[in-house]
């Protein structure tokens, strides 16, 4: 018995001085040891095969006067190849290219397959699919047209009640403004309309008035951004048709 138990504590004793050396003992060559089993198993898996879904950056090609008012869209690609090369990917994603032309309609569905994927040609790696397979894309065209101006302007008389209103006549210079933007919100467009102001008709002269903008679309702009009042005083011969064109100058 007391030779068993002899046994028993010298065994206990030499595997707690193996666990000690395990940790203590040689530490520089097994942390060597440790590091080129790490490289060698990251060399390994970078040259298994592998598949990925890997970002597609869109690239699409159209004329200025297009805006594209839709999300651009999230494509992704099933990509197979050595996990080394589909890594590379991730810096410099693959490409869709698309030409819009100029007769393309606002609203555009485009197919895509896997062959419309373009892989950097440092990568080895097949495209197997492409999601999704088709895209829609909404573009707003930008256009120009001219609209009349209209009115905000209130006319009050001289004081003095040297004369009358009805003796002035009054026009716009210019009488028409350039308004550029989406066309949907270009076409709504029926007129602009001066800013509310009050003038005293004292005498012939001129009036620079700003226009209101204020209820145009988002993307809409207004050149030139005022117009001239010109009011000048009309001959006798003349006051019946000049009034009547001072009234039609009044606000709507």
């Amino acid at each position: 018995m007391p030779g068993r138990d002899g046994e028993r504590s010298g065994t206990g004793v030499s595997l707690e001085r193996h666990i000690r050396a395990a940790f203590t003992e040689r530490l520089g060559y097994k942390a060597a040891a440790l590091f080129f089993a790490l490289v060698l198993w990251f060399v390994v898996s970078a040259e298994e095969p592998t598949e990925e879904l890997v970002p597609v950056r869109l690239e699409a090609a159209y004329d200025t006067a297009r805006v594209l008012t839709s999300t651009r869209p999230v494509i992704r690609a099933l990509v197979a190849g050595r996990a080394r090369d589909l890594i590379k990917l991730y810096d410099t994603p693959p490409v869709v290219r698309r030409a819009i032309t100029d007769d393309a309609p606002d609203s555009i569905a485009v197919d895509l397959r896997p062959a419309d994927v373009y892989i950097p040609p440092d990568v080895d790696a097949i495209v197997r699919d492409v999601q999704p397979r088709t895209l829609v894309l909404v573009f707003d065209v930008m256009t120009s047209r001219r609209v009349p101006v209209t009115s905000g302007v209130r006319f009050a008389g001289d004081s003095s009640g040297s004369r009358s209103i009805r003796q002035f006549a009054a026009r716009f210079v210019p009488d028409s403004v350039t308004v550029t933007g989406p066309r949907r919100a270009v076409n709504a467009v029926e007129w602009i309309r001066t800013a509310e102001q009050t003038i005293t008709v004292r005498d012939s002269g001129e009036f620079v008035v700003p226009l209101d903008v204020s209820a145009l679309a988002a993307g809409v702009t207004v050149r030139p951004a005022e117009v001239k009042l010109v009011l000048h005083h009309a001959p006798i011969a003349r006051l019946s048709r000049d009034s009547a064109r001072l009234t039609a100058l009044k606000p709507r």
